[in-house]
């Protein structure tokens, strides 16, 4: 939690999902939405951790406008991730420096679905697969015209496209390291994306909220059983999220595809709704919902930092006043060791107070993230 000149937080977030739902447009919509969420706020901001991701999200903003701009929109001529690529996202309480690092990792959807392809790819998904295990968050993006447009013709290969099976094994492995450290944050969100055309809210004609939601919780129970049991403390929410707002569907076609699951894929076609102003819906309660459960986190340790810290500075305090006989304590101040003392528990006793300090502006930004209130499109499933 710490290095040797401030307090800084780390969690890891992780997403997981097949190729071409969108990850990265998912992760650079995380700052821009923040950053606009919180401009207001004299609290909070949350800002990019380095160049690189600065750059990464930059790159993804441009494509996505560049694609809007066209008035038909294509997700399939979007580049895909092509290696595994890190966003670090930093949640900072205003004028202190004390920072809450959210690291999270994009990667090539189609090593979720085949384990990599060849000995190096192979080598990087575990890697990537570590640290999916050991995130505090999982956020499992599912497309939402994939879900809702299969039809019963190709039904049968949906839990394929999904990769429900593959994310359920990640899972299984993320649950039980969640379970060993059962005092540190456990949360799923299962995020439909590209939810434009289903949820009356975004401007659709037609609310099918219900049947978009039912479609997720059935799809993946047996990923939600494998949560109930192997982490029933963790928290599952759902989300669906609009990705840009501003789309509606036009057509899903299924294509002829050789290796995908039956041959087939989903080639969706959008049209831009005027004057192609993105609004992304339901990402302001997914950034509320991260943000308050690690600052609650970081708060939960800052306390425990904070008393550990106020036992140390009372039994140095107790052991520099100590008194130990008359001779005793005459060479304790001839040799300097009174002293030696003193300053340690004056040393440790400024520790514990900045500990405190640390542990206030915790609550204090909490106290900032909790007045926002939850929009009606999220819901418990644990």
């Amino acid at each position: 939690m710490t290095d040797a000149e401030r307090p800084v937080f780390e969690y890891k977030i992780g997403l997981l999902a097949p190729s071409q739902v969108g990850k990265s447009t998912l992760i650079a919509s995380l700052l821009s939405e923040g950053q606009r969420m919180l401009t207001g706020d004299t609290t909070v901001q949350l800002v990019a951790a380095d160049r690189l991701t600065r750059n990464r999200i930059a790159i993804a903003d441009n494509l996505v406008a560049g694609a809007l701009k066209a008035r038909v929109f294509q997700p399939k001529l979007m580049p895909g991730t092509s290696d595994p690529a890190w966003f670090r996202l930093l949640l900072e309480p205003r004028g202190r420096d004390l920072p809450i690092r959210f690291d999270i990792l994009d990667y090539p959807g189609g090593w979720l679905e085949s384990g990599g392809e060849g000995p190096e790819h192979e080598q990087k998904w575990n890697e990537c697969e570590a640290f999916l295990a050991d995130s505090s968050v999982l956020i499992v993006p599912i497309d939402s015209v994939l879900l809702m447009e299969a039809g019963a013709e190709h039904a049968p290969v949906l839990t394929s496209h999904l990769a429900v099976f593959q994310i359920k094994q990640v899972v299984l492995r993320w649950a039980k390291n969640r379970r060993e450290r059962a005092g540190e944050p456990a949360m799923v969100i299962f995020c439909p994306v590209k939810c434009e055309t289903y949820l009356s809210d975004s401007g659709s004609l037609q609310d099918h909220s219900a049947a978009l939601k039912h479609q997720v919780v059935d799809q993946f129970s047996e990923v939600l059983e494998t949560i109930r049991e192997a982490a029933p403390h963790a928290s599952v929410r759902y989300l669906p999220i609009d990705t840009y707002g501003c789309v509606e569907l036009v057509s899903a076609r299924w294509v002829p595809r050789s290796g995908a699951p039956g041959n087939v894929e989903m080639e969706p076609k959008y049209r831009v709704r005027p004057p192609g102003t993105i609004t992304r819906k339901g990402l302001e309660d997914l950034i509320s919902l991260l943000c308050r459960q690690l600052v609650d986190s970081a708060r939960m340790q800052s306390e425990q930092s904070a008393a550990r810290h106020q036992a140390t500075a009372r039994y140095s305090r107790e052991y520099a006043d100590l008194r130990e006989g008359f001779f005793r304590d005459l060479w304790n101040r001839a040799s300097g060791e009174r002293g030696r003392r003193e300053r340690v528990a004056e040393a440790d006793q400024q520790r514990y107070t900045e500990a405190q300090e640390v542990t206030r502006s915790l609550f204090d930004v909490l106290a900032a993230l909790a007045e926002r209130r939850g929009g009606p499109r999220l819901h418990h499933l644990s």
